[in-house]
């Protein structure tokens, strides 16, 4: 389940525990989309978080709504593990 969890922050959970191999796979995938507009990645047990600066988004992709961007990343970066 994908949600938007506050101003600057998109979460994928799980029902599930994520193995370490899918968590380095997250953070790998992550690595070449980390910048001042996608800052960083925070995966726990059953959650990816995605932290972003809306204010960044917004004015560099001139647009009112800028959790499209972090929401279209985190979705590639969780990729298969879509429960």
């Amino acid at each position: 389940m994908f949600f938007e969890n506050g101003e600057a922050a998109i979460t994928f959970q799980v029902k599930r525990v994520f193995t370490d191999k899918e968590r380095q796979t997250f953070l790998e995938r992550f690595a070449p989309y980390k910048s001042d507009e996608l800052e960083s990645l925070i995966v726990t047990e059953s959650t990816v978080n995605l932290l972003y600066n809306p204010t960044k988004i917004m004015e560099r992709h001139d647009t009112i709504e800028p959790a499209g961007i972090p929401f279209e990343v985190l979705k590639k970066v969780v990729g298969d593990v879509i429960v």
